[in-house]
């Protein structure tokens, strides 16, 4: 399933905020974008790594397959930049209401949602490499990857 097939349950919940529901023509535009963009589970580093020796099946420690797993990553990750730039240009979900905003509330919600994801795989895609471009022997050389302060607890959060 895609991410916009997924979250229909989610955009359905529009309605409760007398939000206008997507035109026939942007589920048309979202479904096309949703095609185009790889199916990314968000990973981890080691997750990658395993991934490199499941894809060479040899050592996982050889440079060269983990290297060609990072490429590999950066490719779908680039076709989703490329497909999210497309949809933002897309006619279709020019805004036919009243307001001046470029997108209806019901597609500006889609997207800022697509984007997020986008970022998100993105980052740990850049913290994973960071990782690995400092070396595997020294896994505490760098700090642990955080997006949020959590105040309350004085701490920094991977997740809100």
């Amino acid at each position: 399933m895609r991410y916009f097939r997924e979250s229909m349950q989610n955009t359905m919940s529009l309605c409760q905020y007398h939000v206008r529901p997507f035109t026939h023509p942007e589920i048309d535009a979202i479904e096309e974008y949703d095609d185009q963009v790889p199916h990314l589970a968000y990973f981890e580093l080691e997750t990658l790594l395993a991934d490199a020796d499941a894809d060479a099946d040899a050592d996982a420690d050889d440079p060269d397959d983990i290297a060609g797993a990072f490429r590999r990553r950066a490719e779908k990750l680039t076709c989703w930049h490329e497909a999210l730039n497309r949809l933002l240009t897309d006619l279709r979900l020019k805004n036919t209401g009243d307001d001046q905003e470029p997108y209806s509330p019901a597609v500006r919600r889609f997207l800022k949602g697509a984007a997020g994801d986008y970022h998100r795989h993105r980052h740990g895609y850049e913290y994973a490499v960071t990782l690995w471009a400092l070396g595997l022997q020294a896994p505490t050389s760098y700090p642990p990857e955080t997006r949020h302060l959590n105040v309350a607890n004085r701490e920094l959060r991977l997740w809100e």
